[in-house]
């Protein structure tokens, strides 16, 4: 950064560090990222910078590559752009159809919120504040700049922006600002699949997941983005088990004690937990109410939908999926066979499937002997042997044996990893022994 901003500042341009990392800054938060506004044209950045990325150059946005030694927090880029103001917005309600080149005020006020429309003068070491960010920093509350219902129809993505920032930060929604998204939510539904889930994804992973859903229901915004999520309201449980309520309850619950336990857990995880339990309202209507028999399996259905519909990768959806067909298993740990119990716990996806349980049990009964059973046998198996199945024997044994490769290998070569797993067979010769006796006839 230090770099940009002198090559900018000896061809005798502006610069200025704008946006998050300035108000992050001012806050005491960590940084992760800088952006530059310079009064520099998008051709003249690209003859300063000539192996810059160009493919936001119509907008004046050019991203230039940072040097792997030079990367802070692994940013594998800095963004420079133009001062400039936006032209209309077009029907996405996401992108201008086009950009005016002007100045910092200018700039300053097409933003979206006070709080992020602050520039830093690395010269001078001045903040400049054309929007009133400062008074904002300082009273801790997100305002939108400017008339609030014009900005999120100009950007419907900073509907949820504003409930991130809000949660992230600690701050709250000034009273205008959070009116207009209540008016505006609807917009969420023009903006691509991709960007609600990094900002959803975003929320599960921060501080305060359970903070942030609450929020989006208050607002309007989570029927809009996750109805299957909303319709976890007033579906009630057995007071035994769950004592702290409905499922929307226990869910934001979940989400409380996922973020204690992890701190810094992955995507799939933070969406596993949050819906573990998405099933049970139409496993609930199934019953009448008397029971969730097969939520798990619904469920399971719904975060496949989810998944797709906001655009995850297949390896990400198959994850969540199973981790939320597989979170009622631990109930049974105590009655299955050794076999069994060991091809549960080598699931690749166990760990995060003991968290989900870790949460899930800590935010109902607190029930955790099924969970400190599971962590204890799986500490045995990591100090023990290595963690993939016992494979004694393969389907070319069989063959040599003088079996016809078919259906029923699938099921001869189950047999022996279940003995093996309950140590009753230990070397290839016993398994192989094992077929002659059972399988060949």
């Amino acid at each position: 950064m230090r770099d940009a901003l002198q090559r900018l500042d000896d061809a005798g341009h502006v610069a200025y560090i704008v946006g998050g990392s300035v108000r992050d800054f001012l806050l005491g938060v960590p940084l992760k990222d800088h952006d530059i506004a310079t009064s520099a044209s998008p051709a003249e950045l690209c003859r300063l910078f000539p192996d810059a990325v160009t493919v936001g150059k119509a907008f004046g946005v050019l991203k230039i590559p940072v040097p792997p030694e030079a990367r802070e927090k692994g940013a594998e880029f800095l963004e420079i752009a133009t001062f400039r103001e936006d032209l209309e917005y077009g029907e996405d309600h996401r992108h201008p159809r086009g950009v005016r080149f002007a100045g910092p005020a200018e700039d300053a006020r097409r933003r979206d919120f006070t709080v992020n429309s602050l520039f830093f003068d690395p010269k001078s070491s001045r903040i400049l504040d054309a929007a009133g960010g400062m008074q904002d920093l300082k009273d801790r509350v997100i305002r939108a700049i400017g008339e609030p219902r014009e900005r999120f129809r100009e950007d419907a993505l900073r509907l949820l922006r504003a409930v991130r920032f809000a949660v992230r930060l600690g701050f709250e929604l000034e009273a205008e600002t959070a009116e207009a998204i209540r008016a505006n939510a609807k917009l969420l539904a023009r903006i691509s699949g991709e960007r609600v889930r990094d900002e959803l994804t975003a929320m599960l992973r921060g501080p305060r997941p359970h903070e942030a859903l609450a929020t989006l229901s208050r607002l309007g915004l989570l029927r809009v983005v996750l109805p299957e999520i909303e319709a976890l309201h007033g579906v009630e449980q057995s007071a035994v088990f769950h004592p702290e309520g409905d499922v929307w309850t226990h869910t934001l619950r979940t989400l409380q004690w996922l973020e204690r336990r992890n701190p810094e857990r992955s995507v799939t995880l933070a969406w596993g937990a949050l819906l573990h339990d998405v099933g049970k309202p139409g496993a609930a209507k199934r019953s009448a109410g008397k029971n969730f028999n097969g939520h798990e399996t619904d469920g399971g259905k719904l975060a496949f939908s989810i998944g797709t519909r906001l655009k995850m990768s297949r390896s990400e959806i198959d994850r969540i999926v199973a981790l939320v067909q597989d979170h009622l298993k631990f109930k049974d740990v105590f009655q299955m066979r050794e076999s069994t119990l060991g091809r549960f716990l080598r699931q690749p996806h166990f760990e995060e499937l003991l968290a989900v349980h870790q949460a899930d049990a800590l935010a109902s009964d607190g029930n955790l002997a099924f969970h400190e059973f599971c962590a204890s046998r799986l500490s045995e198996l990591r100090k023990g042997a290595s963690r993939e199945l016992p494979r004694l024997i393969d389907g070319e044994d069989l063959i040599q044996l003088g079996l016809q490769p078919g259906p029923g290998f699938s099921e001869i070569l189950r047999t022996i990893e279940d003995l093996a797993l309950e140590r009753k067979l230990a070397t290839k010769e016993e398994a192989l022994e094992y077929v002659v006796r059972h399988f060949v006839k």
